[in-house]
């Protein structure tokens, strides 16, 4: 009899916390939940916490933002496998690289709607931002503009200011080889054109010619403007004033930038007096720089700088077409563009803010470096000093990125020559895109 009394206590217990656990079931799936991945270092996984806890206490139609975060490399195949499984994010940071693919393949959604009855505002950003979210050949925007950014070359301004040398904005080809071969004449110090992101080297001095690096789904130059570009590289090798490969490789991190490492006198040859980036990066570069040293930013030099230089959107933010909330999506981010405490938080790391009414409210807040970006970007921006961005990269870019960065080494080693590459490179491009 207690054995049954016993059996039945258990029974009575479990079936409890089913009721309970029923109940609570129930009261959860009431929840409104979104998950927002972003890629980012530890930093901006802090300022966006920050940000997400900020919205949380001033929206209650939402009541959990999973944050997911990522470094750039494992963003991407981390969402692949989200997206096969039917099961993406609501929210997703993104690079201009990935949006037209993602829009072909149906995962974005078009925020048109949003954006026309303001649930998106964006009255106070302009309409050359609002249309980087654009894809061509998809009537609609899929994405949000967080900032602006556009390709710089840093320079070591101290250096230059010792030779009485200068490296001005709009620099043509011509005038950055004869500055190239001043300063390694009277320092020894070289140049970089050929290493970090060659990517933009080589497409802006496509720009300059009226072509793009892509252009219908496939490559946009023609053999013989490759030809000029890896010139320009053989060129300084053999005159000296390039940076010789064996060099730079292998030295990664702040530590050994060729910019201050080595140091020495004895070491010029080893150190280059530019670096070809992106203007968001002259923060990082400040802070690291030694203390006698000043950074200076200009543009990519080319054959017409007007037409090389750009603007671009530095990321965006998207809902995804798996979401079922996209309405508080929308509404995060309405407050991530339009609220100035948030980019007091994030003060310009993804990118120059495009809202004008916001990124005033910030300017007083803005370290020195971040002020620099702002008028630079501005500058690059304004009518006549830059041309349209081109159509986004096609599908395969990636890869032929990589071969872009493998057959720099053998132009550098002069193991080829510029027309060798120019015909490997077209290649490969006609053997990627079809």
């Amino acid at each position: 009899m207690k054995k049954a009394k016993k059996v039945l206590s258990i029974m009575l217990v479990i079936a409890l916390l089913a009721t309970i656990a029923t109940a609570f079931t129930a009261c959860s799936s009431n929840d409104t939940e979104l998950v927002f991945a972003w890629w980012g270092g530890d930093m901006r996984a802090d300022q966006t916490h920050t940000v997400i806890d900020m919205f949380l206490e001033q929206n209650d139609d939402v009541d959990y933002i999973e944050g997911l975060f990522t470094s750039f490399g494992d963003h991407w195949p981390a969402l692949a496998i989200r997206a096969a499984a039917n099961d993406l994010p609501d929210l997703v940071q993104h690079d201009v690289a990935h949006l037209l693919s993602w829009v072909e393949a149906g995962h974005l959604v078009d925020l048109t709607p949003f954006i026309n009855d303001h649930r998106i505002d964006m009255r106070n950003v302009p309409q050359s931002a609002v249309n980087t979210g654009r894809v061509p050949g998809h009537p609609g925007i899929y994405a949000i503009p967080t900032g602006m950014n556009v390709a710089a070359m840093l320079y070591n301004a101290t250096l230059l200011e010792e030779l009485g040398l200068e490296a001005p904005r709009n620099m043509t080809l011509d005038q950055f080889i004869n500055l190239s071969r001043e300063i390694y004449a009277q320092s020894g110090v070289r140049t970089n054109w050929a290493h970090n992101d060659p990517f933009n080297q080589m497409n802006v001095h496509l720009r300059a010619q009226g072509a793009s690096l892509f252009s219908g789904g496939g490559l946009g130059g023609t053999v013989e403007q490759y030809e000029q570009f890896f010139n320009v590289v053989i060129q300084g090798i053999e005159e000296g004033w390039h940076i010789l490969p064996e060099h730079i490789a292998g030295r990664e991190g702040s530590e050994q930038n060729a910019f201050w490492y080595p140091p020495g006198d004895e070491n010029a040859n080893l150190r280059t007096w530019n670096s070809p980036v992106w203007s968001n990066m002259l923060n990082g570069y400040m802070n690291d720089a030694p203390d006698w040293m000043e950074i200076g930013m200009t543009t990519y030099p080319s054959t017409s700088p007007q037409l090389g230089n750009f603007g671009r959107a530095t990321m965006f933010l998207t809902i995804t077409t798996h979401s079922e909330q996209q309405d508080e999506a929308a509404a995060f981010i309405n407050f991530y563009m339009n609220t100035p405490a948030v980019h007091e938080v994030i003060l310009g790391d993804r990118g120059v803010v495009v809202n004008s009414v916001v990124a005033n409210a910030i300017a007083p807040y803005l370290p020195v470096g971040s002020q620099r970006q702002a008028e630079f970007v501005d500058w690059v921006n304004a009518p006549g000093n830059s041309s349209p961005y081109d159509p986004l990269r096609p599908a395969g870019h990636a890869e032929l990125l990589e071969y872009l960065r493998l057959i720099l080494e053998d132009v550098t080693r002069l193991n080829i020559t510029a027309r060798e590459a120019a015909e490997r490179f077209e290649a490969e491009g006609a053997r990627i895109f079809g």
